[in-house]
């Protein structure tokens, strides 16, 4: 008898927008949509703002400045935390679909 590993969720969803994937930080993956801290527009506000920058740099900088971003944590005091997971999710999203 094999050990039966737990099915684990997808983790790129697709939007209108494109590709987001979403980090494995914990399991089970909890879906956004029920995800009941997440404010779904300030998340897709700080996705947006984050994808007009990295579109605004040349590609190299982009890719560095995601990667300097995801390095640290996110602060613990963050008045907008849906905000900044959205923002976090460009570029997590960038470093692993964008241009090289």
């Amino acid at each position: 008898m094999t050990p039966h590993e737990p099915e684990l969720p997808e983790l790129d969803i697709v939007t209108e927008y494109g590709i987001v994937t979403r980090l494995p930080t914990s399991f089970p993956i909890y879906d956004a949509d029920l995800d009941e801290h997440l404010d779904p527009d300030l998340f897709q506000q700080g996705f947006v703002d984050a994808a007009g920058e990295l579109d605004r740099m040349p590609c190299t900088w982009a890719h560095h400045h995601a990667s300097r971003i995801l390095a640290c944590p996110p602060p613990e005091d963050d008045d907008e935390p849906s905000y900044t997971r959205g923002y976090r999710a460009a570029m997590y999203g960038h470093l692993r679909h964008g241009p090289r």
